[in-house]
């Protein structure tokens, strides 16, 4: 389970880079990018706050673990959705 996480941090850029391929020449491409945007700052926005305590994190690599799995987790899921929609709209569905 180590290694996954490992690979699909090292694959992430290139995952996100083809998602935004795949999605480029939506209408929504704008509205979606923002939007994925914004749930980003907020998941750090929540990981730099008191909401979530990570107890006795001297060096912080407890957040910094928590902040790359929660980038690596939706880049992964952004890109399952674009696979998806590409797929689905090569088939002809709108």
């Amino acid at each position: 389970m180590d290694k996954l996480f490992v690979y699909l941090l090292l694959a992430s850029p290139v995952l996100w880079l083809v998602s935004l391929l795949l999605l480029m020449h939506w209408r929504r491409f704008w509205q979606f990018f923002l939007l994925n945007l914004a749930l980003l700052a907020g998941y750090l926005w929540v990981l730099s706050s008191d909401l979530i305590s990570f107890g006795h994190d001297e060096y912080g690599l407890k957040w910094l673990f928590a902040v790359l799995a929660a980038m690596t987790t939706h880049v992964v899921l952004g890109f399952g959705f674009a696979v998806g929609f590409r797929m689905r709209r090569s088939l002809g569905h709108s």
